[in-house]
């Protein structure tokens, strides 16, 4: 039998964000976010179109102001002229207020539904995405790339559309006014094309590099502040100064390198379009090769060049942005390409209730990376209602065991079954009901010990959460604390002691009432006092129904019921306390080892 393990997704990403993806695969599904917004996108369209005619229609104005008015001495051609011109000075400030405004409201849009879009892939994707990819960057994913693509979908947008238009309309009128003049002001355009497929190729390699530095940032700076504690308890603030440097350094570097480019580029652009009037001049004013037009038709077609390279220098000049933009999105993109590797049944199969919380482990065999397997081979069956104790040296597969039970990772080889159901034809929303875990650390959210516990169970009742509470013995313990259910726990509970938060997670699972209950030892690092707590808490919560407790003290495993012994990925001892002490096996020499050395007198 082939073993599958975890390790395909690894293969799928590049630099820790998701798998590359070409800048055309992100037009189909950015224009699949618009699709819903097809009304207003039409109404910043068609408001940007009007903004364009009217700025078209400025020099054709100032043509007949010229020459029908200025030369031919019509100072009623000069009247009407700035009637017209005012005119259209007011349709291009109301339009351009409507389309300023719709764009920016539809950018918007999409950056909401692009954020919770991504907020929920991250909840759907498996713990193994987590194991390997830093938070950091995922932060930076939500945070400066979203920002980056703002800029875009805002300013950058308008600006785009309306160059584009402009650029479009004033080439055609420039064809109407004079074709000898525009054919001859087109000898400018290879260059100008030449340059601009140069700019694209090195400044989409430079913005890349610029979202990978920017996230390289946030990663140190999260990983520094969560350590902040270490950092100043081993006084490495200087290292850490230094280490950061080199980060900085490097992202300075990424974007002065954009800068360089730019700094070529929009120069040589500003200089073709001096040049363009320059060839405008000579061959429009001069009646080179027998182009005659009048005055106010060399006026206009200066102002259309204008219009040209106006556009062309806007459109050079948020490049940068745009290469930005898309950069963030190609990575934004290939974060939402990413499949779980643990996914959910698409017909799953109903639990049968009332569920028994029996578990099987059926010759399971396991490895985060398939070349190292962690569990091999393991054949365990649990008895509703059965209280187990999982002991053995660390790395020996204790918690990996727990993870397979939770269904947080599928096994490479055999089955995971709740009440002889596999777990992968059960719905998450089933199973997350029925097998809840509690880490050995106790993770709470911003918000109050009461919001924390009811967490497990928004639907409960304050009464039912409080009779928990004192069901587990817990609620004095709750109520002394500065403000009772209502203190205040900051980010991952760092205002409350371990034994504090451990209290309010048990009780959080409590309040749940699972079926089953995989308790990852939480008396570590406790003093005597809370540790009595939360022991007392721990049993109580145990009770009357099947639990698996990960033991990191053999404390725990002296009143187990049951005790598996894990050794090097596999099962090596089954039975009580007593059973496999008198066994003379390894729990013997463990109990032994922690007997002379780790128990607690008295």
């Amino acid at each position: 039998m082939m073993w599958r393990g975890t390790g395909g997704m690894a293969e799928q990403r590049q630099n820790g964000t998701g798998p590359e993806i070409e800048t055309t695969h992100v037009i189909r599904p950015l224009l699949g976010l618009l699709r819903p917004l097809w009304l207003m996108s039409g109404v910043a369209i068609v408001s940007i179109s009007i903004f364009a005619l009217a700025n078209l229609g400025r020099p054709i104005v100032i043509q007949r102001a010229i020459d029908d008015g200025i030369i031919e001495g019509n100072a009623d051609a000069i009247v009407m002229a700035s009637i017209w011109f005012f005119i259209l000075g007011i349709i291009i400030y109301i339009v351009q207020a409507i389309s300023t405004y719709v764009v920016t409201w539809v950018g918007q849009q999409v950056l909401r539904t692009l954020r919770m879009r991504l907020f929920s892939h991250y909840q759907r994707l498996s713990m193994s995405f987590f194991d390997k990819e830093n938070s950091g960057r995922l932060v930076a994913r939500m945070t400066a790339d979203m920002n980056a693509l703002s800029d875009v979908l805002n300013s950058g947008f308008l600006m785009i559309v309306q160059a584009l238009f402009l650029l479009i309309g004033a080439i055609i009128l420039l064809f109407l006014l004079s074709w000898q003049l525009t054919l001859i002001s087109l000898i400018i355009l290879p260059p100008l094309v030449i340059a601009t497929m140069i700019f694209r190729v090195y400044s989409e390699r430079a913005y890349d590099a610029v979202r990978d530095r920017i996230a390289d940032v946030m990663i140190h700076m999260q990983e520094n502040f969560a350590g902040m504690r270490v950092v100043q308890a081993f006084a490495r603030e200087h290292h850490n100064e230094q280490q950061f440097d080199r980060i900085n350094e490097r992202n300075y570097e990424a974007n002065l390198r954009t800068v360089r480019i730019s700094s070529m580029y929009i120069p040589f652009i500003e200089w073709l379009g001096g040049a363009g009037i320059a060839i405008i001049l000579y061959f429009g004013a001069g009646a080179v090769f027998g182009i005659d037009v009048s005055v106010g038709t060399i006026a206009a077609f200066v102002f259309y060049l204008n219009f040209i390279f106006q556009p062309i220098q806007q459109l050079s000049q948020v490049y940068d942005m745009i290469q930005s933009g898309f950069s963030a999105l190609k990575k934004i993109f290939g974060l939402l390409e990413i499949e779980p590797d643990v996914k959910e049944a698409q017909s799953p199969a109903p639990l049968s209730l009332p569920v028994q919380g029996r578990i099987d482990l059926d010759e399971v065999t396991f490895g985060y990376a398939p070349e190292l397997p962690v569990l091999e081979d393991v054949n365990v069956k649990i008895a509703s209602g059965q209280r187990l104790v999982l002991v053995g040296p660390t790395g020996a597969g204790k918690s990996t065991l727990a993870k397979l039970m939770m269904r947080f990772y599928d096994p490479g080889v055999g089955s995971v079954l709740l009440d002889g159901q596999d777990l992968r034809k059960l719905s998450f929303k089933d199973l997350r009901r029925s097998v809840i875990m509690v880490p050995q650390e106790g993770f709470l959210f911003s918000g109050t010990i009461r919001e924390n516990i009811m967490f497990g169970r928004p639907d409960a009742t304050e009464e039912e959460m409080i009779q928990a509470c004192r069901s587990l013995g817990v609620n004095p313990f709750i109520e002394a604390l500065p403000e009772g259910y209502d203190t205040a726990v900051s980010y991952r509970g760092s205002r409350l002691s371990a034994g504090e938060k451990q209290v309010v997670s048990i009780s959080r699972a409590f309040l749940a009432n699972p079926p089953v209950l995989i308790l990852d030892e939480a008396t570590s690092s406790m003093d005597p006092g809370t540790e009595a707590i939360v022991e007392s808490a721990i049993r109580t919560a145990t009770e009357g129904r099947t639990s698996i407790v990960i033991a990191h003290r053999l404390s725990t495993a002296e009143h187990a019921e049951r005790i598996l012994v894990v050794n090097d990925g596999r099962i090596v001892e089954d039975g009580s306390h007593a059973e496999l002490v008198n066994a003379g096996n390894y729990y013997t020499s463990l109990y032994d080892r922690w007997i002379q050395h780790d128990r607690k007198p008295g």
